[in-house]
């Protein structure tokens, strides 16, 4: 055990050996990791940890599944793997918790505070919760999707963290830094507005400060917060901390008659606590190591570029590996992560109008207090960013001017983009272009979703459902929920429906719960225009894997040039794929999509024009199509 360790769970889970960050492979091992951690030392069932990882529903074969993801994390561990020992009835995961493990470093320097605070020393308080408070990255466990230890391990840590703010306020005020207290407990207030403790001491920091006004406010907000949610009134403690304030100056007599105001309008607005508004992580995130290790070192280099731009076809993965990625660098951003779905596919796209508005209220911008003009918003939103750290994600994006206003302007804060359309862009993005998934990288998805007891009895089945699905993680979710959903089918069963599937029955068989194929590939083909439209579904007549220029030209019924165009705006939408110069093919879901709509857009001239055309020579050749020599069936 030479290297130095550290692990981390207040926050996304962390591993660092000798200050190396550790990347780990899924949730699921982040989860198993977690759980060891909160029990560190001690041995952990292995049913305890089936219930930790996967919940009160485990999928069959979890015990062997656990047995995957302890030996990956021992690989994690590296030269440390000793660590993690298997001791019957389960594992344990050995360490120094005073040195090695943050929550118990943060429990140990918060109880020291509170001792000093009980012999009077609040210097000392003061420092030890300021260490205590230092350890925090974020929410804890993050990055782990487990009810049970969310319930049971993060939330006693959460309420601890609320007492060591409450610590640090106090050693404040006696110190003579009330506005400093104040500050803080504002925060403290509007994250827990039912907790009448922080709400009395930022009354105390508030009045000590000579700031009683204010004081007086905070009173009335809270017991008109107290009347409404809960029908009571403020404790007697806290009635007669109000009347001791009032007592401090006779003029603030009016001041505390003053109407009543209702949080969200005027001076009593309370801000918003940090903004952590990023959708769920998949639990059962897989493969991508390359995109997701090149979005994460981007953007979490401080003198790295500010924004990372990702672009794919529909159904690719995009927001999975967005959202995977803005989970792992969450805690790097104390000042919060700001979602937004911009709808960017969708019939009516997000407004950046109404977007800002949005982000401005989570930033503590009363509703009263937003600019009436775009200009005027996206100026106070680029100024409250200046002095924070902040990780924005922009999902789906339309096109540049819909996201231009959203963009941060400081060197602290960072960007992070989806969209379809290869010509959004951001000056110094780094670029990434998602393809379907390889072929390991699917397998390993649909295991994760049907188990690997099933595919490893029917493999042959397995491999049939995953050529269908063309390394698509939309058509694997799919099936894979499908499979889950009817435990009683066997694979074959849905190899064979897939197999037998002609025309559009497939992506009928490619839809469950809102994994909808077709829906997702009808959404950025409505939006084209009738000379694309018409191409696509041209192109969709051909059944090999690659078309040159020339032979599109002549499908199209156009120069070189005209069709050149026309298949490059295909391309940078993600509808067609272009693997070479002036060589264009279409993924075969798109295919099955787009023949699915020329049955409606296509003419009888239409088709049989590229009836006529495959029969030429040149359709067949190097210069103009490299395929299969079998030519549809006309009217087809």
């Amino acid at each position: 055990m030479g290297s130095t360790v550290w692990f981390g769970l207040l926050g996304p889970v962390d591993i660092r050996l000798d200050g190396e960050p550790v990347p780990l492979p899924s949730a699921r091992t982040r989860a198993l990791l977690a759980a060891l951690l909160c029990q560190a030392n001690r041995v952990v069932s292995v049913d305890g940890l089936v219930d930790a990882v996967w919940g009160a529903d485990p999928p069959d074969g979890a015990v062997t599944t656990l047995r995957s993801h302890v030996m990956r994390l021992r690989r994690c561990l590296g030269s440390e793997a000793a660590r993690l020992e298997t001791v019957a009835p389960g594992y344990r995961l050995l360490l120094d918790p005073a040195v090695e493990l943050d929550t118990r470093i943060f429990v140990a320097r918060y109880q020291a505070g509170q001792q000093a605070a009980d012999a009077g020393d609040w210097r000392s308080a003061a420092r030890h919760a300021a260490e205590a408070l230092s350890l925090w990255r974020g929410e804890p466990l993050a990055d782990v999707p487990s009810e049970l230890l969310h319930l049971e391990e993060a939330a006693a840590w959460a309420e601890m963290r609320v007492e060591a703010i409450e610590l640090r306020a106090r050693a404040d005020i006696e110190l003579g830094r009330a506005s400093d207290a104040a500050a803080a407990l504002r925060r403290l207030a509007a994250d827990h507005p039912h907790r009448e403790p922080a709400y009395a001491l930022l009354m105390a920091a508030l009045a000590a400060a000579d700031r009683r006004v204010e004081a007086l406010r905070v009173y009335r907000l809270l017991r008109t917060v107290l009347v409404r949610d809960l029908g009571m009134e403020p404790s007697p403690e806290l009635r007669a901390l109000h009347q001791r304030i009032l007592a401090m100056d006779t003029g603030l007599g009016a001041a505390a008659q003053e109407q009543h105001e209702e949080p969200g309008t005027g001076s009593g607005y309370v801000a918003w606590p940090t903004p952590h508004t990023l959708p769920w992580d998949t639990a059962d995130f897989t493969g991508r190591e390359e995109p997701l290790r090149r979005v994460t070192e981007a953007l979490g280099d401080p003198k790295g570029p500010n924004a990372v731009v990702v672009d794919g076809m529909a159904g690719v993965g995009k927001t999975a590996l967005a959202l995977h990625a803005a989970h792992r660098l969450a805690g790097r951003f104390p000042g919060g992560q700001l979602y937004a779905d911009m709808r960017g596919t969708s019939a009516e796209p997000a407004q950046p109008f109404e977007v800002l508005a949005a982000f401005l209220r989570l930033l503590g911008i009363a509703p009263a207090d937003l600019p009436g003009s775009a200009m005027e918003r996206a100026a106070l939103y680029r100024s409250l960013l200046a002095v924070r750290r902040v990780l924005v994600v922009l999902d789906d994006v339309h096109d540049v001017r819909q996201m231009a206003p959203l963009i941060p302007a400081s060197p602290g804060c960072v960007l992070l983009v989806t969209t379809r359309d290869r010509h959004v862009g951001v000056a110094g993005a780094v670029r990434l272009s998602i393809s379907p998934l390889a072929h390991d990288e699917s397998r390993m998805l649909l295991e994760q979703m049907v188990g690997t007891h099933r595919t490893a009895a029917e493999p042959e089945a397995a491999e049939q459902v995953l050529a269908a699905c063309a390394g698509l993680p939309l058509a694997i979710r799919a099936a894979g929920g499908r499979l889950a959903a009817r435990p009683g089918w066997r694979i074959a069963d849905l190899a064979a429906r897939l197999a037998n599937a002609a025309g559009s029955a497939l992506l009928d068989e490619l839809r469950f719960a809102d994994h909808d194929v077709r829906a997702g590939l009808e959404a950025g083909f409505t939006a084209l225009g009738e000379t694309s439209a018409t191409a696509l579904c041209l192109l969709a007549l051909w059944s090999g894997p690659e078309l040159g220029l020339p032979a599109a030209a002549s499908l199209l019924g156009g120069s070189a040039a005209e069709a050149e165009d026309i298949l490059e705006r295909l391309v940078d939408l993600n509808l067609l794929q272009s693997p070479r110069h002036r060589r264009y093919a279409l993924h075969a879901l798109v295919r099955e999509f787009a023949a699915e709509k020329a049955g409606t857009l296509l003419t009888d001239d239409q088709r049989d024009r590229a009836a006529a055309l495959w029969r030429l020579p040149h359709a067949r050749s190097a210069e103009g199509f490299a395929g299969r020599s079998r030519p549809p069936a006309p009217g087809s």
